[in-house]
């Protein structure tokens, strides 16, 4: 049953916010029809709602609901008051504007509390407003993991490194790598396990590995601490990739500074990794990550889908590729 929804973007990256968001909707066979539109909203046409669970897996993505109604406050109003919640919990939330949220949240809430029981700590409904060029009254039955990627925050770890991915980029990454969810998503450069912790929370089948011994040991003890037991083991990634043949792969590889290359120099690493995901990944299948500088990394075998930039500090940006096996 095709629907309008509405999705507002993180501003850390947008086009990258975007890229995740478009993947997972057409991963489930939404069909996603984007209108035009600048800036961090998203207005879209879905030739069928979001399964369960799909919005929870965004992590570049603020919230996203579908179009109830568009108007007056008054219309709005009336719009409300048709919507039948089933008893379910809700809260309104209605953005900054002309008219005074409070107000706009009261009002709206008599109206829905016919059929609901309001409840601004833990809702189950998200009704949100929007104060443009007209008000938009927006259904939002699932929250996204953008605030719940702050739960695995570098500084929530027992083990982190300085380099370490902030959670929403590292959850992108394992969206765009799997955004069917199907098959195992694999991660042999593992470090602390930041990929591995959203990949886990996402309910996807996931495994890791590291030449460096107390990488693997930090990872694991980092799954851990937030619930979760993964398959890892040490060694060199381009043997792990080859033997393990996942159904896609997102990484952070070393940068050859601080990070060990075991004396490798970074070039003929990345030269060597890549050609092992070329052999080991299936037809379709995708390889996601990080690089200090994207020529590093030869793209035999494979076509590019998403390139995009994310500051780090001083002279570090890293550029994210999404690469598809031919």
């Amino acid at each position: 049953m095709t629907g309008e929804w509405v999705f507002d973007l993180g501003g850390e990256q947008p086009q990258l916010a975007r890229a995740e968001l478009t993947e997972l909707l057409a991963a489930a066979g939404c069909a996603p029809a984007f209108a035009d539109a600048a800036g961090l909203r998203l207005r879209c046409t879905l030739a069928r709602p979001p399964p369960a669970g799909l919005l929870a897996r965004l992590g570049m993505v603020r919230s996203g609901g579908e179009l109830a109604a568009a108007g007056s406050l008054a219309e709005l109003e009336a719009a409300a008051a048709a919507i039948d919640l089933h008893g379910a919990r809700f809260a309104v939330r209605c953005s900054p504007g002309p008219l005074e949220p409070q107000a706009v949240n009261q009002r709206l809430g008599a109206a829905l509390a016919a059929t609901g029981r309001v409840d601004l700590e833990q809702p189950e409904i998200t009704i949100r407003v929007f104060q443009g060029d007209t008000l938009e009254l927006e259904l939002g039955r699932e929250p996204t993991g953008y605030r719940r990627c702050l739960k695995h925050h570098l500084n929530r770890r027992p083990r982190f490194a300085p380099v370490s991915l902030p959670p929403r980029l590292a959850r992108a990454m394992v969206n765009l790598a799997l955004p069917s969810g199907d098959g195992q998503l694999l991660d042999p450069f593992c470090g602390t396990g930041g990929l591995l912790i959203e990949a886990a929370d996402c309910g996807l089948a996931a495994s890791g590995g590291d030449y460096d011994g107390k990488m693997v040991s930090a990872s694991r003890e980092n799954l851990r601490h937030f619930g979760h037991e993964l398959e890892l083991e040490q060694g060199d990634a381009a043997t792990i990739v080859q033997r393990t043949r996942p159904a896609a792969i997102a990484t952070d590889p070393p940068y050859g500074r601080s990070a060990s290359t075991v004396r490798e120099p970074l070039g003929e690493l990345l030269a060597r990794f890549s050609a092992a995901c070329a052999e080991a990944l299936p037809t379709g299948g995708r390889l996601v990550l990080a690089l200090p500088d994207p020529a590093l990394l030869p793209q035999t075998g494979f076509s590019e889908r998403h390139r995009c930039e994310w500051y780090v500090h001083g002279s570090l940006t890293r550029h994210l590729l999404v690469l598809e096996r031919d």
